[in-house]
């Protein structure tokens, strides 16, 4: 949960600098934001595939119940302060006093510091609610429940990414980017080193006595010579 959110604060950073930059051109704030988002989804599916494959262990070795809806859990834990603000708003629009509507601004200002990646996605909503609406319209009674259904992506992609880790399934091997060859391919390669190792170690052992034999025939002719000599 800690690491989820901690992803989330280091991805608003990002998002944030990139909104900076895009802000004059409304469709290329729109689209950096959409990527800042999908990367802070990328993040977050590796990390609870990394939680989902170490449980599988524990899991297949009875150390451990099937909790599948751990990843969505971690998930809605790291976005525990956004759904906290996102209420806080929704009852500062609700009340409608004075004090209630400087806490809902103030919670909207925390929670898109907070979120800095969805800035683009939120700027080009809002602009669209403004146009839509008459001036005197408050537009906060419609924004807070968006800090709701943002946490969506972040919670689904947990849940996802904890039931892959836990069946130690990777989108790689979907996509046939790492394919492995069979269990049958993979135990007859390994027969067959271990038949060339054997007979390696068959072969020099011969070939060490040949060359023994050699050397004592060579030592024997030179004794047999010199017994010759001795004669003469």
């Amino acid at each position: 949960m800690v690491k989820v959110f901690l992803t989330q604060i280091v991805m608003s950073f990002f998002g944030t600098m990139l909104a900076i930059a895009t802000l004059s051109n409304p469709s290329l704030l729109l689209w950096s934001s959409i990527f800042s988002v999908v990367f802070y989804l990328v993040i977050i599916y590796f990390s609870i595939w990394e939680i989902g494959a170490k449980d599988k262990i524990r899991i297949d070795g009875g150390r451990l119940r099937p909790f599948p809806a751990k990843g969505a859990v971690i998930a809605l834990g790291g976005n525990a302060p956004n759904l906290l603000l996102a209420l806080l708003m929704g009852f500062g629009a609700l009340i409608n006093t004075k004090g209630a509507q400087v806490m809902s601004l103030v919670c909207n200002a925390i929670a898109r510091l907070l979120n800095g990646a969805y800035l683009g996605i939120f700027k080009t909503l809002q602009t669209m609610l403004e146009n839509a609406l008459p001036p005197e319209a408050g537009i906060m009674q419609y924004i807070w429940w968006w800090f709701i259904v943002m946490t969506l992506p972040s919670i689904l992609t947990g849940l996802f990414a904890y039931f892959m880790g836990s069946h130690d399934y990777k989108i790689s091997a979907f996509l046939g980017l790492s394919k492995r060859p069979p269990a049958d391919a993979q135990s007859h390669s390994a027969a067959h080193k271990n038949t060339v190792k054997r007979s390696e170690n068959n072969v020099k052992p011969v070939q060490k006595t040949d060359e023994g034999r050699k050397k004592n025939d060579e030592a024997s002719g030179l004794g047999s010579g010199s017994d010759d000599q001795k004669k003469f």
